[in-house]
């Protein structure tokens, strides 16, 4: 039998939050981590998990001022994701980037919105 993995982009931090035998659980996947510098467009997406509530400092210096980075990141996260993904955090990134908040302030709330701290949303 051939696994199919599905991807998961980590966000915030490398893999050590989340175990293998907690991804397998989900399904087979293959975590991805999303690095400061941005990631491949290699892989399609299946989901996204923000390892931490600021995970959004790690990917913008200058995310006090302007959202345009991130913002940047969760379109290419959405544009890279698969097709048939049922993601809960793909349906809030979508949400956020079809109506974003007027200022900063709002913005960087549903930022940490994002974050599960029991890591089951995917």
């Amino acid at each position: 039998m051939v696994k199919t993995y599905r991807f998961i982009a980590l966000l915030g931090d490398g893999r050590e939050r989340y175990s293998d035998k907690e991804l397998n659980a989900e399904w087979p996947t293959e975590p991805i981590v999303i690095d400061a510098f941005g990631f491949s467009d290699v892989y399609r997406y299946s989901g996204v998990v923000f390892l931490n509530e600021e995970w959004f400092a790690k990917y913008s210096k200058n995310w006090r001022n302007d959202t345009s980075d991130i913002d940047k990141l969760l379109v290419n996260l959405v544009r890279y994701s698969a097709k048939d993904a049922h993601s809960e955090n793909l349906t809030k990134i979508r949400d956020y980037l079809a109506s974003p908040p007027e200022t900063i302030e709002e913005s960087v709330a549903v930022w940490k919105g994002f974050y599960d701290p029991t890591l089951k949303v995917i």
